[in-house]
């Protein structure tokens, strides 16, 4: 389904990204996993040469809020794989805190990495594909929270609903080029990294009452979107927010904040 797709995936060394890259090498693409924590890229990239040894998967370290650092990542990964042709901007974080009680600091951390760093990923990778006169795909990893607020979450709610604006207006401007994007909104999905969160008293029972389908997500739930949106299958698809969440969009999200911090 992928066998001619070349992806360059931002945080992808675990998570989302991690699931999103297996998904491709199964489904016969080459991946180049980015990442800013250069000992976790390095064990992921080993791991996953070992369960696909037949496929091409290579790993560069870079921070996606840093426009100098990504510069430098992108030419890597287009050495690596000469014919890039999708890339999964998957690269964020959130930082739980009422607007009024968040430092600055904070915030624009959340923002730089999440928001600029899509737009500064995206903006190389574009200018490649152009260069080539490439058709590819462009995946933006938004979330359910671009389109449905919750308590403690600003900083990252506004960051995912600028993704979802920012997809829409790259793909009317990459559509005479013949470069697709979209982007994903995942509901509450079980990572690694948010198994933490899970275990705090009322939450996953909160999530699960506002989960029409009865259940978190899994990371192999958003994968499969991704699978979709990079091949040829999806063609005639983009601009569009595609929600991921179990119909949890439709009927809202459980106060984050005051469940996790107790109140």
């Amino acid at each position: 389904m992928l066998t001619k797709k070349h992806a360059l995936i931002t945080g992808g060394a675990q998570g989302i990204g991690l699931g999103i890259a297996e998904a491709f090498l199964d489904e016969g693409a080459s991946v180049v996993l980015a990442d800013r924590n250069e000992e976790v890229l390095e064990e992921t990239v080993a791991t996953l040469r070992s369960k696909f040894p037949d496929s091409q998967i290579y790993g560069v370290e870079g921070d996606v809020s840093d426009a100098d650092a990504v510069e430098k990542m992108v030419a890597e990964a287009v050495e690596a794989t000469p014919g890039l042709n999708v890339l999964v901007n998957n690269a964020g974080f959130g930082a739980l805190s009422r607007f009024w009680e968040m430092d600055p600091e904070i915030w624009r951390a959340v923002v730089d990495t999440t928001l600029t760093g899509t737009f500064l990923v995206a903006r190389e990778v574009t200018r490649s594909m152009l260069a080539r006169e490439a058709r590819g795909s462009i995946i933006n990893i938004a979330s359910v929270n671009a389109v449905i607020p919750t308590t403690g979450c600003a900083a990252y709610c506004s960051a995912k609903g600028g993704i979802e604006m920012f997809t829409k207006t790259a793909a009317l401007e990459l559509a005479p080029h013949h470069i697709n994007v979209n982007a994903i909104g995942p509901g509450t999905t079980r990572t690694p990294l948010t198994e933490l969160t899970y275990e705090t008293p009322g939450f996953k029972e909160g999530v699960l009452e506002h989960s029409p389908m009865g259940r978190l997500g899994e990371v192999e739930d958003i994968a499969k979107v991704a699978v979709f949106l990079a091949s040829e299958y999806a063609s005639w698809v983009t601009g569009q927010l595609i929600l991921a969440d179990g119909g949890q969009g439709l009927i809202g999200l459980p106060p984050y904040y005051e469940t996790l911090m107790g109140e």
